[in-house]
């Protein structure tokens, strides 16, 4: 049986492996909206962010994986 070896990070790595597990500024400033807004739409974040579609559900995704936040679609409300 041959024995795994670790593969050692550089720390380029190491902070791009920290960085996945915070929210950047952009991120941080649409979950603050949520949390003052169960209601907020993707149209809503697409015009305070001037971003489109695919960046807002990018950063949905992660603002989900990090704070466990979803959005439900049958009530139209964000679950926090």
């Amino acid at each position: 049986m041959q024995e795994e070896k670790a593969i050692p990070l550089n720390k380029e790595v190491a902070k791009e492996t920290s960085n996945q597990k915070k929210l950047s500024d952009r991120e941080q400033a649409i979950y603050n909206l949520i949390c003052e807004n169960k209601h907020l739409t993707v149209e809503q974040v697409m015009a305070e962010f001037d971003i489109s579609r695919a960046t807002v559900f990018k950063d949905y995704a992660k603002i989900k994986k990090i704070t466990g936040a979803v959005y439900d679609k049958n009530e139209s409300v964000w679950k926090i």
